[in-house]
């Protein structure tokens, strides 16, 4: 069977950087990964195909060792007992001590995994499995214009995997325990050596838990985690922009192993307000005057942040105009607060009597204004 292309696992160019190739392994990771994709079979061998791809091209040595095989093959040099990968590994390693990790297995690995184990020999690592964060969580909310401006308290509902509260989070039937996995020695990962060379990947065996379950939680299904939705109140600081984000510490997925929590992200959106546009820490509104008042001048009563101010309007106001209120506008970071800005808008009567028809024109004559 022909062995699958690295470069085509992850999904990227062979003259991706390393950046590039991480984040790809990231994304890919994420969406394969075992914990949410429980039972999954076609989930869980994808996951180890882009790890393996991921530890070599990830790696500048291991990768251009890599790629000058890929280079031969490509131009047919890979021929006869060279008909894949995994053959030339295997001829280039004979009197290197290949041989497999303890335990033998691949757990569904196949071909694919024999890619390197033929020319390198593997075993578990010495260490210990060591505990993994959790994954972070981003999330959008929605606040009213108003606790933007003036800040307060939301009450966020969550739903988010925990510990289980039947097994305690170790996924094994109460009563029963997890044993360590023979295959990586309860490590979680295996490590390939061959002089100089080495690297290590996730035990095909365990996923990289460390860990067997011969009895799982009826409960969790011997994940350790069960989903759980409660409540979490969020504090929205005054002055709160568009688009700002809110860090909560701890409130992301469980880590593994004992590892820490992940932080969950909450991305702010403010709902548009009736009356009230903002634009930095200045607030922009309307306000509606007729033409006798924007020629003679008057004030009129206008809705601001604090509540409704008296705005004077200047005689021979010109309608666009734009007037404004000195520190009515959003909170600023030194405690101080932006301007709100009025912008009038001169109505048109309708309606008029004969007699204020009359009137109209004997003064747009008298002022020479065009009518």
């Amino acid at each position: 069977m022909a062995e699958a292309d690295y470069y085509q696992v992850l999904g990227v160019d062979k003259s991706a950087s390393r950046d590039e190739i991480n984040r790809a392994f990231r994304k890919l990771a994420k969406k394969y990964h075992p914990d949410r994709n429980p039972g999954d079979k076609a989930a869980e061998k994808r996951f180890k195909e882009i790890s393996a791809a991921h530890e070599v091209l990830a790696d500048p040595d291991k990768r251009r060792q890599y790629d000058q095989l890929r280079e031969a093959r490509a131009r047919g040099f890979a021929t006869g007992d060279f008909s894949d990968f995994s053959q030339f590994f295997r001829s280039a390693g004979r009197g290197g001590g290949g041989g497999r990790a303890a335990g033998g297995g691949t757990g569904g690995f196949g071909d694919f995994a024999d890619l390197f184990s033929g020319l390198f020999g593997e075993r578990p690592q010495a260490t210990s499995a060591p505990p993994r964060r959790g994954e972070d969580v981003h999330q959008r909310i929605d606040i009213p214009f108003e606790t933007a401006i003036h800040g307060g308290t939301l009450t966020l509902r969550v739903r988010r995997a925990e510990k289980c509260p039947t097994c305690g989070g170790s996924g094994a039937r109460p009563g029963t325990a997890p044993s360590p996995c023979p295959t990586c020695g309860g490590s979680g990962t295996l490590q390939n050596l061959q002089g100089a060379f080495s690297f290590s990947r996730p035990c095909p065996d365990c996923l990289g838990r460390g860990q067997r379950i011969t009895s799982p939680c009826p409960a969790c299904g011997g994940q350790g985690r069960a989903p759980r939705t409660r409540d979490l109140s969020v504090k929205i600081p005054r002055g709160v922009r568009d688009g700002a984000r809110i860090r909560l510490t701890g409130e992301g997925e469980p880590g593994v192993g004992g590892g820490r929590p992940g932080d969950r992200y909450l991305e702010i959106h403010v709902k548009p307000h009736p009356f009230f546009e903002r634009d930095g820490h200045d607030i922009h509104s309307e306000a509606e005057i007729n033409i006798v008042q924007a020629a003679l001048g008057t004030k009129v009563p206008v809705k601001t942040l604090d509540g409704t101010v008296e705005l004077r309007i200047p005689p021979g106001t010109s309608s666009g105009a734009k007037l404004r209120l000195r520190g009515k506008g959003a909170p600023t970071p030194d405690g101080g607060h932006g301007d709100h800005y009025v912008r009038v808008k001169i109505v048109a009567p309708r309606g008029l009597s004969p007699q204020q028809t009359e009137l109209l024109r004997k003064f747009a004559q008298e002022a020479k204004l065009p009518t």
